[in-house]
């Protein structure tokens, strides 16, 4: 309800940023969660001064961290998540589980908060070991989400194989200790989580062409390079934005999740819009580009949330349009 206080994390990141934003334009009032005072942060919100208010959390991983911080808050947006570097494994699962129970445990303590949005990844959605034969990615498959925190997550030779592989098994223990933690606790509160794809979009944050870029580098480096990744579905960042305030709505029941995904296309797709819209980019994607097709339903958040998907042309237009000036700078 307009009005009512939201407490959010991660806020001075590309979704968090598009997020605060849009919570903020829908009437809420926020108090903003930051490991440190931003002043670009405080800049992008200054129109909405009267309705924000900073607490500094250094460590979201400190249950004691949060004490007091809660006080008279509504609604919770968690959307902070640690992206470390390197191939250690604790830099991945400690944050990355810790960071969200954390905040879930102490917000149980606050009798004011009525739900709690968490953002998770649609690598949650998706076993370790791949794609099911057949599967289709949703919110409600029955598949083996498990992870065996022992194991070794290392590909020989593929530091940014072995990476990534430990980011997928992160957002895996973390979404399955959050919903552990619900079933078991139990708490007054109602929960909510996100499952992004891929996003993309106008990075309110970004200064520079190369620091920063985020997940909007995974479309723009193929397009330059025709050197393709991983990208599967993309979801533009104002979508994601609206979902996480839609999702406050009291209607919205206990225990929903959600994946975020904007319409069905791939390489080839993209690759037909570079070339016909930038003629002289030198895009080096080429329109005969195989392979980012992975079968998903994103009908549940349509449904409940009322989304009505941006479209790749807006996606790529602004990834383009926002790399292309700042490279002037």
């Amino acid at each position: 309800m307009a009005g009512d206080l939201i407490f959010i994390t991660g806020a001075t990141g590309f979704v968090g940023s598009a997020t605060a934003l849009a919570a903020l334009k829908a009437g809420y009032r926020l108090r903003v969660s930051v490991r440190k005072p931003s002043e670009k942060l405080q800049a992008l919100l200054s129109d909405y001064s009267q309705q924000v208010e900073y607490v500094t959390i250094s460590d979201l991983t400190d249950e004691a961290a949060f004490h007091g911080k809660l006080e008279g808050v509504d609604y919770i947006l968690h959307l902070a998540s640690p992206l470390p570097h390197g191939t250690n494994k604790d830099d991945y699962f400690i944050p990355a589980v810790k960071g969200t129970t954390a905040l879930l445990k102490e917000a149980d303590r606050v009798t004011s908060i009525k739900k709690v949005v968490v953002t998770s990844s649609v690598a949650a959605l998706l076993p370790l070991t791949g794609l099911p034969k057949g599967g289709i990615v949703k919110e409600d498959n029955d598949w083996d989400f498990s992870v065996d925190e022992d194991a070794s997550f290392e590909k020989p030779n593929d530091p940014e194989g072995t990476a990534f592989k430990l980011y997928h098994a992160s957002k895996l223990l973390s979404n399955n200790a959050t919903w552990d933690f619900w079933r078991t606790a139990k708490p007054h509160y109602s929960l909510v989580s996100t499952h992004p794809f891929f996003v993309f979009g106008h990075n309110l944050v970004q200064t520079t062409s190369e620091d920063g870029i985020g997940s909007n580098g995974v479309l723009w480096k193929p397009i330059m390079t025709g050197i393709l990744g991983g990208m599967s579905a993309g979801v533009h960042v104002q979508d994601v934005a609206e979902a996480h305030v839609k999702a406050l709505d009291p209607k919205i029941p206990d225990g929903s999740k959600y994946l975020l995904a904007g319409k069905q296309s791939d390489w080839k797709g993209v690759a037909q819009i570079v070339h016909r819209d930038y003629p002289d980019l030198g895009a080096k994607i080429s329109v005969e580009a195989e392979g980012g097709l992975l079968p998903f339903d994103a009908s549940k958040a349509e449904k409940d949330l009322g989304m009505n998907w941006r479209s790749w042309e807006q996606m790529i237009h602004e990834v383009v349009d926002q790399q292309l000036a700042l490279a002037k700078k």
